[in-house]
């Protein structure tokens, strides 16, 4: 039972070394946020959507349901809906990349995820993965099950906040040596070399934070 358990977990796995990270957020934030634009820009025309269809020869109804972000737009009637009302096709996209909708994860549905150095004794759950704009954030929960575990040197792009959530371990940046227990935290620019160093109790769990510059 177990190791079918533990195969369905390796099937779930995604490495993210050097790969796209799944997205994050629902599956119409494009669509919606395309929407909100032709919205804005209707009423900064003054124009009705029984106006603009007309211009448009596009039904009111679909309108409605672009503005809503309730179904995804052709670049044809996209097109449309630009030259009807004057404004670039750009500036309806301009806005996807700010707009950041919330991940809400519950308890232990993290996705689970591979990095260098992983294995049996130690999982790592991403909690959530941002990387509109310029600034790219990983928050993630890791676990680990074992004293003996060998921890790879850790050197990125980019700060790094860790909170302590469970059990003892030391953690080195740079030459210094930390002793983390429950509480604990650090915050540090992550271009130095770091790491856990031992891990002292039975099991650690542990919250990171890391944030970039997303052109890095």
């Amino acid at each position: 039972m177990a190791s079918i358990k533990n195969t369905a977990q390796k099937a779930q796995s995604v490495s993210i070394v050097n790969k796209n990270l799944p997205s994050f957020g629902t599956d119409k934030q494009l669509e919606a946020s395309i929407g909100k634009q032709v919205r804005i820009s209707r009423k900064n025309a003054g124009v009705t959507l029984q106006q603009l269809s007309k211009q448009s020869l596009l039904s009111a109804s679909m309108l409605s349901k672009i503005e809503n972000g309730q179904i995804s737009a052709s670049l044809k009637t996209i097109q449309l809906i630009c030259h009807a009302l004057n404004i670039s096709i750009t500036s309806l996209f301009k806005q996807h990349d700010k707009d950041v909708e919330p991940t809400f994860i519950k308890s232990g549905n993290g996705l689970t995820i591979e990095r260098a150095g992983s294995d049996e004794s130690r999982h790592y759950q991403l909690l959530g993965h941002n990387v509109s704009g310029s600034l790219k954030v990983e928050p993630c929960l890791i676990t680990v099950t074992s004293r003996d575990y060998d921890f790879p040197d850790f050197q990125h792009k980019g700060v790094e906040f860790i909170y302590m959530l469970k059990g003892k371990m030391d953690y080195y940046y740079g030459t210094e040596i930390y002793h983390f227990q429950k509480g604990d935290s650090i915050y540090f620019d992550s271009d130095k070399p770091h790491g856990p160093k031992k891990i002292i109790s039975d099991e650690c769990q542990f919250l990171t934070v890391i944030c970039s510059n997303n052109s890095d």
